[in-house]
């Protein structure tokens, strides 16, 4: 099917989300998306405080959230024990810069979403179907406000030619990606630029992902569970590492404003903090990233990450959008 385009490329490990309520966030993420978590840990200690610039004494209580076997789009859950935590994203906020949401495949969205609605879940727009392009081929999605502030989007794909992109991830998942629940890990997850070239550029060099799908997204279906502007125009490019899963939407607004996220996109707060990337030599990667000038946030060090284990880690701005990328060698 051609579905492996950069076969050394680092797809999303992991989505490190800081939570408000950890019993909530893994009665959603355990029990309704379906996936295997491990026992909580108490996550502390120098490194722990230098990798998240935090005051000494910090910890947090960390929760992995995985499809045993899969290596992409996992959930890494942080209750940081820390004063004066905030929400990331504003209510409301969906125009934004910065780390934006999580993507799951469902094969019943309409159900799906009723019964999450029952749930109390507040939907942005019922289930929309709109054409991508004719390569990439005919999704319907729709998104709700998930816990910690972290919308949470559900894609149904409804392609199945095997000639269009939706087609082929369609044959993917039901030979490969399913929960006990019927969902998937984050197969995706979206991330608002400034700079799209800088951005793809860290994709590319860093990550040594591949572009699978550039559109310009203006389908007034879209924009309406997106909930922008009716007659908005974002350019989006789909990057994809070495699996199906854990692929990453870059995604610029051409004609409206957004929200930057990136200041308050930080430990110990509450929301989408970081995207976690499992690298093959980390020194390598770091000169990678420095040869694209990014800020560094965390300088390397040795530190047991909750999911991973011993590894050899650092986190840097995305040149793209200053968004937090936390740089993994296991050890």
């Amino acid at each position: 099917m051609g579905d492996i385009i950069a076969p050394e490329g680092a797809p999303l490990s992991a989505a490190v989300i800081g939570v408000a309520d950890l019993a909530k966030s893994l009665s959603f993420y355990r029990d309704i998306i379906g996936l295997t978590t491990s026992s909580p840990v108490t996550w502390e200690g120098e490194a722990f405080e230098k990798l998240w610039h935090l005051p000494p004494g910090s910890q947090a209580i960390a929760v992995f959230c995985e499809l045993p076997g899969c290596p992409a789009g996992r959930v890494l859950l942080l209750d940081f024990k820390a004063p004066k935590r905030k929400l990331i994203r504003p209510a409301g906020a969906t125009q934004i810069f910065g780390l934006m949401n999580l993507n799951f495949y469902t094969d019943d969205i309409a159900g799906d979403a009723k019964r999450l609605a029952a749930k109390g879940y507040a939907f942005w727009s019922d289930p929309q179907r709109y054409v991508m392009s004719s390569a990439a081929g005919t999704p319907t999605e729709v998104i709700f406000e998930g816990p910690d502030g972290v919308p949470i989007n559900l894609v149904q794909l409804t392609s199945t030619d095997l000639n269009t992109r939706v087609g082929q991830m369609n044959a993917y998942v039901r030979a490969h990606g399913r929960t006990p629940t019927g969902f998937t890990p984050v197969v995706t997850s979206a991330h608002g630029v400034r700079n799209m070239d800088k951005a793809v550029a860290f994709a590319e060099k860093v990550c040594k992902s591949g572009i699978l799908i550039d559109v310009v997204m203006a389908a007034p279906e879209q924009n309406h569970f997106l909930r922008l502007p009716p007659k908005a125009k974002t350019a989006v490019k789909f990057v994809q590492g070495n699996h199906m899963f854990g692929k990453i939407a870059l995604c610029q607004p051409l004609n409206y404003p957004a929200t930057d996220l990136a200041a308050t996109a930080a430990a110990p707060h509450i929301g989408y903090i970081a995207q976690a990337f499992v690298v093959k030599n980390l020194a390598e990667t770091q000169a990678a990233a420095d040869a694209l000038r990014c800020e560094v946030y965390s300088a390397p060090l040795d530190i047991a990450i909750p999911g991973v284990g011993p590894a050899r880690s650092m986190i840097v701005r995305n040149p793209g959008s200053g968004a937090l990328q936390q740089l993994i060698q296991p050890l």
